[in-house]
């Protein structure tokens, strides 16, 4: 049994000393909720409606926020992320695949477009 109280230490000297135990909370603005993120890919870019699924994980992110849930906004910010890096993938894709068609069609037009117009040479004897 400790007769000096939860709140003190006995040193090596047995003298003992007081203890000070200071909580500290955890900051809820490192949480990231990516809602910026989210409004983008919702108006942006919202394949499948993942974008409204990420927004609507970032909304729920922001309200644990205020209500000082710490973990549940972490989970939620974390969910948000994920459901934006699949949709910016998704119209990554697409924009490339677009390039692509886009540049193959030009090719084959202007092959064409020069193969109907050529004149063809015609040799008199």
């Amino acid at each position: 049994m400790n007769p000096s109280g939860p709140d003190m230490e006995n040193n090596s000297r047995g003298v003992f000393t007081p203890v000070t135990v200071v909580h500290i909370d955890e900051d809820p603005t490192l949480v990231k909720d990516h809602v910026l993120w989210s409004l983008f890919s919702f108006y942006f870019m919202n394949y499948f409606c993942l974008g409204l699924i990420a927004l609507w994980y970032s909304i729920k992110s922001r309200d644990q926020k205020v209500a000082r849930n710490i973990q549940l906004a972490r989970m939620y910010g974390e969910k948000a992320k994920c459901f934006n890096i699949i949709v910016s993938v998704m119209a990554g894709v697409t924009i490339f695949i677009t390039f692509i068609v886009v540049i193959c069609v030009t090719q084959a037009a202007a092959q064409a477009a020069y193969s109907y117009t050529r004149v063809p040479s015609y040799k008199w004897n």
